[in-house]
């Protein structure tokens, strides 16, 4: 229990008279402190209670006087006046109560025979009473969260367990400004012994919700606070700079003290070792699905269907597309992490890494890839309808498609973010040479290549080489690398390959390699 004036007028003990009822009585002290300066206000903190014997006033004071006095301490943060009797003034001073009472300050009388260190320590021990409840608070509800933790419930009982200790409302977004849980107090039973019950959902909760995907896509760790008319949000972003894994948000009815923040704060690192776990497990799934969209593009079709069901997923039946995903440099994760939440649990959707874009297997029409785009900033190509036997070709389809989509990005609105294989075969003779026929080709061109251990590697440097016209400098520069070892890696491929890329000749045989393989 804080002190408060109310509780303290009530203290028969002291023998205090409260001289304006009106006044606000109830506003918790945070300290009482006593001083006959005529500017004390530089010795009290916010939310203090002040004592004097008036001895800063002589018989000449006035209304004006008092008026700047109180104003003074007003400014300071005192909440409230303790006048003590019989030293200077036989009562309390009506003009200082008049002036206390226009600004909603109480004036409590304190008689000669009661000394101000007896009301001082009366409020010391109400606040040091308050301050161990809270410590026992704090240790009860991080033992509740603790074994909450380990228990089967998993986070969400961590969060369960928070919002009921905390008497408000605990959401959890991902890494994609996606709310993934929402917990809120058990009302059924009893309120725990804590903060007094709070809302249980936030005033705004677009705000909340945009504020999330602001902390998220700022990359770096970070906290805020959204504060409504009856609540108050506490987000906190979870996870490494940069690798951000989502935001725990805490809604109450007022801010959180010490108390309630160090049981926030042990959530939070729970949070992440939670989400990290799963992030390990994301990555392996991620590196499986890379393999499985491997051993489709090179025909072993039944192969990846026994792996994929072996873990309970599903390759769609029938004609598919496949689409090619470039995700914004700047909320990358986020992007990615929303295409895959749209193919998780689908059987008619199958998403997997190629490079840093996304490939997707889809039936057509099972995914709306230009509303996609339009909320995360994709672009996109996409192949024509094919079979599963044939999808190295529709793959340098979405691949060239893509590109077009990344040449044209925000010329014409969102729906050139998505861009179809039929407008880039509308583009004459070298569109229409890019055939199944010409991807098994360049396949079995491109194979020895591919065996070596950083064969991949050696078509990407190609690749980008190629796409700089040859230039050595700014193609070393986009990949990273000293234009020596790139000179290494293409002298590399041209030797596999018995090229010589000093001519066009072969380097457009090389190019056409590369657009047909996808």
């Amino acid at each position: 229990m804080r002190p408060t004036v109310r509780a303290l007028v009530r203290e028969q003990a002291l023998g205090l008279r409260l001289l304006d009822p009106t006044t606000r009585l109830d506003l918790p002290l945070s300290w009482v402190h006593s001083s006959d300066l005529l500017d004390p206000s530089p010795f009290v903190a916010e939310s203090t209670m002040l004592l004097t014997t008036g001895t800063q006033f002589d018989d000449a004071a006035g209304p004006p006087d008092y008026d700047a006095y109180v104003e003074r301490l007003v400014v300071a943060g005192v909440v409230a006046l303790g006048f003590g009797t019989e030293v200077r003034h036989r009562g309390t001073p009506v003009e200082l109560v008049v002036a206390a009472s226009a600004r909603g300050v109480p004036v409590v009388e304190v008689p000669y025979r009661t000394p101000f260190i007896a009301v001082v320590r009366w409020a010391a021990d109400l606040i040091a009473q308050e301050a161990r409840a809270r410590d026992l608070w704090t240790l009860r509800a991080q033992r509740a969260v603790s074994v909450a933790a380990i228990g089967e419930g998993g986070l969400e009982a961590v969060l369960r367990v928070l919002a009921e200790q905390l008497s408000g409302a605990v959401l959890l977004f991902g890494s994609d400004g996606a709310r993934r849980h929402a917990a809120a107090p058990d009302r059924s039973g009893p309120a725990p012994e804590g903060p007094p019950a709070g809302a249980i959902a936030p005033d705004d909760p677009r705000r909340v919700d945009d504020e999330a995907v602001r902390l998220l896509r700022r990359g770096a760790r970070a906290s805020s606070t959204v504060v409504g008319p009856t609540s108050v949000t506490t987000l906190q972003t979870l996870g490494r700079r940069d690798e951000l894994r989502g935001v725990l948000a805490v809604v109450t009815s007022r801010d959180l003290d010490l108390a309630a923040r160090a049981v926030v704060t042990s959530v939070v690192a729970l949070a992440e070792t939670t989400l990290d776990r799963d992030a390990a497990r994301l990555r392996g799934q991620r590196e499986l699905w890379a393999q499985v969209w491997a051993l489709l593009v090179s025909g072993r079709v039944d192969v990846a269907r026994a792996i994929t069901r072996s873990v309970g997923v599903g390759l769609a039946d029938g004609p598919s597309v496949v689409a090619l995903i470039a995700p914004p440099e700047r909320s990358a994760a986020l992007a990615i992490d929303a295409v895959e939440r749209v193919a998780a649990g689908r059987s008619d959707v199958f998403v997997a890494p190629l490079g840093d874009q996304l490939v997707v297997l889809a039936t057509p029409g099972a995914i709306d890839l230009v509303a996609l785009a339009a909320a995360h900033g994709l672009r996109v190509g996409v192949s024509d309808v094919v079979g599963h036997d044939r999808l190295a070709g529709a793959l340098g389809q979405a691949r060239r498609a893509l590109a077009l989509a990344q040449a044209g990005a925000g010329a014409s609105g969102d729906e050139e973010a998505v861009v179809p294989w039929s407008r880039v075969a509308a583009g004459g003779l070298v569109a229409a040479l890019w055939t199944d026929e010409a991807a098994r080709l360049a396949d079995t061109r491109l194979a020895p290549v591919r065996a070596l251990d950083d064969g991949d590697e050696l078509l990407a440097c190609s690749r980008v080489w190629l796409e700089h016209n040859g230039a050595w400098e700014p193609a070393a520069r986009q990949l990273g690398l000293h234009r020596h070892s790139l000179r290494a890696r293409v002298a590399k491929v041209e030797r596999t390959l018995g090229l010589s890329l000093d001519g066009f000749a072969d380097r457009a045989e090389l190019w056409a390699l590369l657009q047909a393989t996808g």
